[in-house]
């Protein structure tokens, strides 16, 4: 009997292992699924027929007939069971088969990589959830953990007798222990122009999932002017959200002015939400029709006084593209971080980036 634990563990090592190599997945499979020598015979039959003889796995489900037609005497009509479409033949589906004998299908995968710009609409909610599940890592509660350093208030065991061996027992050196910096602020920029509209809905649902975070999240949205929608996300539902700031940002799907823009955030909000414990997140594609020293200027400001500053651009997941536009090539020389942003993938990326600097 196959229990649900026993098939999350067997999905849970084939993630691990892959399905590349046969004798590896049939060795995986085994291990979870049989407690009994008596069970290895069987496993190996049914292996074998299900993942590396199709035509066998078909022959016997065409061969199953239901009671009432044996009963009823009426002669089987097997010769209209089609296995595969009717416009492939039988050796054909053969061929393929036996080219890649464990290709698997998964829709999860497929959408992984696929382009936001590219997502149909009906495709939605898994993306929602794509984006929920590879947060979910990174949204457990972490302990402060600290660093070594030559000498503090804090001891450092573990190292203090490994160091002092070489001295007959006798403590020459203390090393000590220090807090990591940590990390109390995410400050996010998101670009509403009419270039970055196919990409900002799933944007927002990342920034929204990610303000279960320790650190507290500030999320404005700017194209020619700067707008606060931090409460906008944290109180009302995704959808509801979402309608409501296209609804309340006048130049959604305008042209961009970034330097203006990051002008009245550092005026206005820089003194309380720049800092050496602030993480500053530019979403943009970098297209700028504004002033370029002032842009320069200010991502001057925000370097300097923020920890760490991350631009991502979901161009950048083109194989051809290059910051040669007068927006991005002005920001980049004052950018830390330069990351895609264009599927979950890039999302995945730009997560565990995050979780390293915090």
């Amino acid at each position: 009997m196959v229990t649900t634990p026993a098939v999350l563990d067997a999905m849970s090592c084939v993630c691990r292992v892959g399905v590349e190599n046969v004798s590896d997945f049939r060795t995986v499979l085994k291990a979870v699924f049989t407690t009994r020598v008596e069970e290895y015979g069987p496993f190996d039959r049914l292996f074998q027929e299900f993942w590396l003889n199709p035509a066998l796995r078909i022959q016997n489900s065409v061969d199953i007939s239901s009671p009432e037609d044996s009963e009823s005497g009426q002669p089987q009509q097997k010769d209209e069971v089609f296995p595969a479409e009717a416009s492939v033949s039988d050796s054909q589906e053969m061929e393929a088969w036996n080219a890649r004998p464990l290709v698997m299908y998964s829709p999860r995968e497929v959408l992984r990589e696929t382009d936001f710009k590219d997502v149909p609409e009906f495709q939605d909610y898994r993306m929602a959830r794509l984006i929920r599940e590879l947060l979910r890592p990174f949204l457990r509660s972490t302990r402060i953990r600290k660093r070594p350093i030559v000498s503090g208030p804090a001891p450092n065991f573990r190292k203090l007798l490994r160091k002092n061996i070489q001295y007959g027992g006798e403590i020459y050196e203390l090393p000590a222990l220090k807090p990591r910096r940590r990390i109390r602020r995410l400050v996010f920029l998101c670009d509403v122009s009419g270039s970055m509209n196919p990409y900002l809905a799933f944007m927002l649902r990342f920034i929204r999932e990610l303000q279960a975070v320790p650190a507290k999240v500030e999320t404005f949205v700017f194209a020619t002017r700067l707008h606060r929608v931090t409460q906008v996300l944290t109180r009302d539902p995704f959808a509801v959200a979402l309608e409501k700031i296209g609804r309340t940002v006048k130049d959604w799907a305008g042209g961009t002015r970034i330097g203006s823009c990051l002008e009245e955030f550092t005026s206005y909000n820089g003194g309380a939400l720049l800092g050496p414990s602030t993480i500053v997140l530019i979403f943009s594609d970098g297209w700028d029709r504004g002033d370029r020293v002032l842009l320069e200027r200010e991502m001057i400001k925000i370097h300097r006084r923020a920890y760490r500053v991350l631009w991502i651009n979901p161009l950048l997941g083109g194989s051809l593209y290059e910051p040669t536009c007068r927006g991005m090539k002005t920001a980049l020389a004052h950018v830390d971080w330069f990351l895609p942003g264009h599927n979950v993938v890039s999302l995945e990326r730009l997560a565990w980036t995050l979780r390293g600097l915090m």
